[in-house]
Formats: C-alpha cells, structure tokens, sequence
C-alpha cells in the first residue's frame, strides 16, 4: 500500500530526528528554505522523487526504508505469524495468540495507571538492503560494534539483553515452551502496540536455557534496524534470507565481540598464532557462563571467526553441557521470568486498587494462592486512597 504524503512526511522527520539534524540543517545541507522543509514533513508539500533521494542520501538511510508501509494493525500481523506457521502447528498458534494478549494486557495496563507513552530510543544506523551474504554479515558486525559503542559496553559480555530491550521500550515474553525446533521467536511491530519480541525459553540440555538469549539479540537487530514489521525466527545456520543472515551477525557480534573472544582465550594462554591450541568441554562451558550463550552460538562464532576448526566444532557439538558444568560448580538455569514489565505493572495495579487480586495473579501467570504468598514475600499492601482516609477520620470526628 502507497504511503500518503503525510506518511512519507511523518517518517522524513523522524528519521531527521533520529538522527539530530535540525530543519534548518537539512534545509543548508539540501540548499531548499526551512519552511519548504516543514512543509515536507508536515505533509502539506509533496515530496519529489529528487527530492527524496536527496533526503535519502543525507540521511543515509535508504529510500525503500523511507517509503516503507506504515507499522501493521495487531490483527493484520498476527494473520501473518499465523500463515508463516502453516495449519499443521496449532500449539504454535496458540503460542502466538496468548502473547499478544500478554502484551495488550502490559498496554491496558499502561493506560489504567497513566502512564506515558515509551519513547522511541532507538538511534539511526544506516544500513542499506544487502545484496549478498558476505555483505550482510558485514553490517551485521558493523552495526553490532556500533551499539555496543552507544551502549558503552567496550568488549565485555553483554549482561541481560532480555531486561536490555525491555528498558528500550520493547514488550518482551515468553511464548509457552514448544517441543523440538519448532519455533525460536518472533517480532512483530504495530501501531498499536509497538516492537514486540517473544521468545521460546526451551528446556533443552544441550541449550542450558541461554538459546532464548540469542533469539533476544537476533530481534534486537530487527528493532534496531527496522528491517522487519513481522518475523517468524526459527534459528538455521545457512540461512539464506540476507536480512536473517545480517540479524544473525548482529547477534553473534554484539554477544561475542571478536577482541572480547580473543581477549579471554588469550588471558587463559589458550591462544597461539591466532588460533585455539586445545579446546575442551570445560573450556566451552566456561566461555557459556562467561559470554552467556549457548553451546552452539558460542561453537559457530569461534568457528566462524577461525579460532576453531570444523573437526573441533563437530567433536565438542554433542557432549553432555549439564554434566561439565556441574563438575565445574557452574550452574545454569531456565530465567523464571522473560519480561518482568507485565507482573510489575500488574501489582502496581492491584496495590493502587485499580484490579483484583485474581486479575493480578493472572497477569503475574500464578494462582491466587501463590499470588497472595508472592505480595506477603516482597512486602506489598494495598496503598490506602486519601478519600478512605478522609471518610475515616469524618467517622471517628
């Protein structure tokens, strides 16, 4: 569907905005007035098709992304996941379904507390379509060096890209846990209920519950990137889909920066002309709890950066991760809670006397009996509203 001349207005000044240009400015850098400028952006002035490639050159940002569809309606997105799934996946339907509930419940939630409206903070990298594999790979690590650089991460690990997103204004879950790869995630964006991300936890050994962590970091590059409205992630090294292989890269490069790799092989003496000498089990549950990655992420980026090689990769993709870390004293564990924004809110809620109790415990996805333990255990009442005061002190009087 055609954008109106306000759409295409509307997106010219937020991508102006996004990345910190003002009117004036771009008007000197394009040598057009100011008010030509407004008038553009207000949608009162058709924009020519010079025009816009000259805003897209400034902006660096390319005019497909400029003329993109508007963000899609929830129901008109989920139709989407639905036929991306096919009729043969009814749980992974239902999977779909109870999370977009979940995030319209965080929404209402939202408006029945007052609260304002997320901000959208996400920065301006520019990154055209890819046109080939080794293309998509480049600005996947380009535009993973680049945020961890805003973020101020240096070449540590990552800590908490789930709460990372969420802090960003992104709604993020978890879907009910499906057998077998038969879903990773997903991302979907709309009007009305903005970016969000749900990912599978999966209780597989061999992931030790941090495959959910890279699922987070692959939608974190969509959301950056506004590359995709609607995606179904199903994690497939091989992939063909240029933008698939670009959020992959972006995982792998924000999780594992290559001199955070090199750096902590090398400090364990472990590094020799450039390359892994001897690699172990333990060593590759070290790297896990150390990165915070699963077995097989970390396995292809060392792989993939030529520390390892692919005799190594298969030897150690099979054995047992439960049993090497518990000789190592070092544990690993399903997170209880992905996305801690709707629970919080819904006790909110509850305290301020806005929902019931059984409301509340659904939302925080207790019974009400555990619900009740859980506000005993972190110190919650209900806040005594002024006018119950006021009333109170009437009837003593």
């Amino acid at each position: 569907m055609a954008l109106t001349r306000k759409q295409i207005g509307q997106r010219l000044r937020e991508v102006r905005e996004a990345i910190g240009y003002t009117q004036s400015q771009v008007a000197d850098r394009l040598g057009m007035h100011r008010p030509t400028v407004s008038e553009i952006e207000a949608g009162r002035r058709a924009v020519s098709s010079e025009e816009l490639y000259r805003f897209a050159e400034l902006y660096a940002t390319p005019v497909s992304v400029l003329l993109a569809d508007p963000n899609p309606s929830v129901e008109a997105a989920v139709e989407v996941l639905y036929r991306r799934q096919g009729p043969e996946r009814p749980e992974t339907k239902t999977a779909i379904t109870s999370f977009v509930e979940r995030c319209r419940a965080e929404r209402d939630l939202e408006k029945l507390l007052d609260l304002p409206p997320h901000s959208d903070t996400r920065p301006g990298y520019a990154a055209s379509v890819p046109v080939d594999k080794w293309e998509a790979i480049h600005q996947g690590n380009r535009i993973a060096e680049q945020e961890r650089r805003r973020l101020e991460l240096g070449t540590e690990p990552v800590r908490g890209v789930i709460d990372l997103l969420e802090r960003q204004g992104v709604r993020i879950g978890a879907i009910t846990p499906l057998s077998g790869d038969a879903l990773d995630g997903f991302y979907l964006e709309t009007e009305e209920l903005g970016p969000c991300v749900a990912v599978n936890p999966h209780e597989d050994d061999s992931w030790s519950g941090l495959r959910a962590v890279f699922t987070a970091a692959h939608e974190y590059a969509h959301w950056l990137l506004r590359d995709r409205q609607v995606e179904v992630f199903v994690f497939q090294p091989g992939d063909e889909d240029l933008l698939e292989v670009r959020a992959n890269a972006f995982a792998a490069a924000f999780l594992v920066p290559p001199d955070g790799i090199r750096a902590y092989f090398d400090s364990a003496g472990m590094l020799r002309e450039r390359r892994i000498t001897h690699l172990s089990p333990g060593d590759v549950v070290r790297a896990m709890d150390h990165f915070g990655v699963s077995r097989l992420a970390l396995l292809y980026r060392l792989m993939n950066l030529d520390l390892i090689d692919q005799q190594t990769f298969e030897t150690l993709r099979t054995f047992s991760v439960s049993g090497a870390a518990n000789a190592l004293g070092i544990r690993f564990s399903q997170r209880g809670n992905i996305g801690m924004r709707l629970p919080m809110l819904a006790i909110l809620a509850w305290r301020k006397g806005l929902i019931g109790a059984g409301r509340a415990a659904e939302l925080c996805e207790l019974d009400i009996a555990k619900f009740k333990q859980l506000i005993r255990e972190i110190g919650e009442e209900p806040e005594e509203s002024p006018d119950s005061a006021l009333l109170g002190a009437a009837a003593v009087g």
